[in-house]
């Protein structure tokens, strides 16, 4: 990747939905992973999110699919879900991870985050459900009468 132009990255991203700058951000990202790091990817937070494109969440998402060390990538879909069920109060979604994280054992972080994200393009969608169709909205809020509107991050 790291020989390649923004434009032929761009080409191969665009159909994940992702832009011109992630483009840029990946090549860049390449070049700094052979020349700093020997074309070995970084197995530590600190070194992960240093890297151009790479936040906390795809930090967490390498770190639990990538090496198995357990984190909780919490995204704005998970942060939504997790509003509407009650599990946080959170504004943002830094908060809803440590609420999460308190939540379920460690042991089960790496997967459930996959879980939550797959659970909600099927029964719970943000357009959709409003936290009175899917069966996790009805168990948790059997007397919840009204559309659920959650706190935007």
């Amino acid at each position: 990747m790291s020989k390649l132009s923004k434009e032929t990255i761009y080409s191969i991203i665009k159909p994940c939905g992702l832009g011109p700058k992630k483009s840029k951000a990946i090549r860049e990202l390449s070049k700094i992973l052979v020349k700093k790091y020997n074309s070995i990817v970084p197995d530590n937070f600190n070194d992960l999110e240093k890297l151009p494109g790479v936040g906390h969440k795809t930090a967490s998402v390498v770190m639990s699919q990538g090496f198995g060390i357990p984190a909780f990538a919490v995204d704005t879909h998970i942060h939504r879900l997790a509003q509407r069920w009650g599990l946080t109060n959170g504004k943002n979604v830094r908060v809803t991870e440590i609420d999460l994280k308190k939540l379920f054992p460690i042991s089960s972080w790496n997967k459930l985050h996959l879980q939550i994200i797959f659970w909600g393009r099927e029964f719970c969608q943000a357009k959709a459900c409003y936290g009175l169709e899917c069966s996790i909205c009805k168990a948790c809020y059997p007397k919840r009468m009204k559309p659920f509107i959650h706190k935007k991050p």
